[in-house]
């Protein structure tokens, strides 16, 4: 890698941490076209864990402002939380699904579950 290409890379990585990972803006304050930021997060494994770790950071944030917005009572978010990480406790978002067959409602489905008889590949000894 040139000296020019490090240096280029590293003010993307910057920009990318003053934009918590938003690539088009970090490109934009960085000079650098979004093929090339592609290019390198594919060939560069470097380059590329640097910009994970700062996904990571950003998702990190995220997290703390739910957090915070779910300590101040504020419903949707406490909703979205309980859809996403409640299930076992019954916090599903439900979706009713309406079947067609050749424009025919279908007002049945029979599902049969079939345990597996084991593995095949294996024999059992005598």
């Amino acid at each position: 890698m040139s000296k020019k290409e490090h240096i280029k890379k590293k003010m993307l990585i910057e920009s990318l941490e003053n934009s918590l990972g938003i690539v088009s803006t970090a490109c934009t304050k960085a000079n650098i076209s979004r093929s090339s930021f592609y290019k390198w997060y594919k060939e560069d494994e470097e380059f590329r864990n640097k910009v994970n770790e700062i996904d990571s950071v950003k998702l990190d944030f995220v997290e703390s402002q739910l957090f915070k917005n779910i300590q101040n009572l504020k419903e949707k978010s406490i909703i979205f939380y309980l859809q996403h990480k409640g299930h076992k406790r019954g916090y599903i978002q439900k979706q009713n699904i309406n079947l067609t067959s050749n424009e025919e409602e279908i007002k049945k489905i029979e599902i049969e579950i079939i345990k597996p008889t084991g593995n095949s590949s294996t024999t059992e000894e005598s």
